[in-house]
């Protein structure tokens, strides 16, 4: 009796032990810290709660624009002001299997934006955060995006008091200033270069900012015996006042925060101002055509394609970007006789995420693409169109993200609407060169950018069936 006994409870104490383990294991904790090197990771962090400005009392953009009105209105216009708004992040970051607070510290990445702090993660799975509910959040801090406080402000470590970091400096301003200029031209890679990990199944972020800038610091020192960095090309030097508040200062020179990119804007209103902006694409396009037209008969194009003005691959960052060249040839009717194209990108395959290949443009690379085309029996009115799209969403993926549901309308005001109709609301691409040629006679067209403009704001409202990417 005493040895059944035993055995009982050996059994329960075996039982009660296993429990115990299963328990602890699935309440381990591990912190950000742990889990994210913050030297090589630090899109893995937000940046601490800060306090109002002293003196100036200011923190969030709108109050900076008091003083620096110009530097506001051209902030307000960007895709950094537009970073939580984006059509395209929020039905990502309303997939199930979306780490969404880890989305959420590159387009809201300062804690005051954000409603809780996530300070560790369960099991070491970033779908597991736990959080705590931040008693300085502001949501109207958090609708700015990515705002003026996420470069230029931070936090002394030992009062707490927040201090704007200027590239300049000056003794006249009514808040604390500390200049470091090599911060400022840093603070872009706490974003735009996580290093390519896989967080999650599907979830990638395939940003290598820090190496292709360095291959292309080589190529540029090369080609023309001086470098650059982000800021050079991104943010331009314009000599002005900086405040409207102090007419006396004199006019200095100041970074235009701007941030135009690729030139595919955040809504189609964008394209009204992009050339004011500054957008130029690094892509230059030659195409070749020498050979006469003969009735049924092939004849070939050569289009030139040179990245000329881009310190990094071309397209860079989102790795679902591309470059689209399309050939199409038509009749003397406009009807389409033949269409050829070819991709400049990365190609993934997904579930898992896996890269399988890239054939994207090198800095200064210049590559040839040969279309062969085949001549009607009527060349009468025969033409040629060469154009080149920069593709920031394809249809077949569109088609799949304007079914997504659930997307956090505090985020995204009339979100879900707005990504289901996305085509009507969200620029896919944009051209960034278009030629046409009148095969009969020679005679070539090669579009300016604000006929380019015209032509990519002609997307708007697209059936995607009808688009050529």
């Amino acid at each position: 009796m005493r040895s059944r006994i035993y055995i009982v409870m050996t059994i329960i104490a075996i039982l009660a032990i296993m429990l115990a383990l299963i328990l602890l294991k699935k309440d381990k904790l591990t912190s950000l810290e742990q889990r994210f090197d913050p030297l090589t990771q630090s899109y893995a962090f937000t940046i601490p709660n800060l306090q109002r400005l002293a003196q100036a009392n200011a923190l969030k953009a709108f109050e900076c624009q008091t003083c620096h009105k110009e530097i506001y209105d051209e902030w307000q216009a960007s895709t950094h002001a537009s970073a939580l708004q984006d059509i395209q992040f929020q039905a990502e970051l309303a997939k199930p299997d979306s780490p969404k607070w880890l989305c959420l510290n590159c387009h809201i990445p300062v804690q005051n934006q954000r409603e809780s702090i996530v300070t560790h993660i369960k099991n070491e799975n970033v779908l597991e955060p736990v959080a705590e509910v931040n008693p300085e959040f502001d949501p109207q801090f958090q609708q700015e995006g990515v705002s003026c406080a996420a470069c230029h402000v931070r936090r002394d470590e030992i009062t707490g008091e927040s201090y704007v970091i200027g590239a300049l400096g000056t003794s006249s301003a009514p808040h604390p200033v500390k200049t470091d200029k090599t911060f400022l031209r840093q603070t872009c890679l706490r974003c735009h270069d996580p290093q390519g990990e896989g967080i999650t199944k599907n979830l990638l972020c395939w940003f290598e900012s820090v190496d292709e800038l360095a291959e292309g610091r080589k190529d540029l020192q090369e080609r023309t015996g001086r470098t650059s960095d982000c800021v050079d090309c991104h943010m331009p030097i314009k000599r002005r006042r900086l405040t409207i508040t102090y007419p006396d200062l004199p006019p200095r020179d100041s970074h235009m925060h701007h941030w135009v990119g690729g030139g595919v804007p955040k809504s189609f209103a964008g394209y009204d101002s992009l050339l004011q902006r500054g957008f130029e694409s690094g892509l230059e396009t030659m195409v070749h055509f020498s050979q006469k037209i003969v009735a049924n008969d092939n004849f070939e194009v050569r289009v030139e394609l040179t990245n000329a003005r881009s310190g990094h691959y071309l397209p860079t960052g989102d790795p679902e970007r591309f470059l689209l060249v399309w050939a199409r040839l038509y009749d003397g009717t406009g009807h389409v006789l033949q269409e050829e194209k070819y991709h400049i990108g990365q190609e993934w395959l997904w579930n898992p995420a896996r890269k399988v290949g890239d054939n994207r443009l090198k800095q200064g690379e210049t590559r040839e693409w040969n279309v062969k085309l085949n001549s009607p029996a009527d060349l009468t009115g025969l033409q040629l169109s060469v154009s080149v799209l920069h593709v920031r969403l394809k249809s077949e993926n569109a088609r799949y993200m304007m079914k997504t549901k659930g997307i956090n309308e505090n985020y995204l005001p009339n979100g879900q609407e707005l990504v289901a109709n996305a085509i009507a609301h969200y620029p896919f691409a944009s051209y960034v060169f278009h030629e046409e040629i009148h095969l009969e006679n020679g005679m070539k067209r090669v579009f300016g950018n604000k006929e380019l403009i015209q032509l990519s704001k002609q997307e708007q409202g697209k059936k995607l069936e009808e688009r050529g990417y």
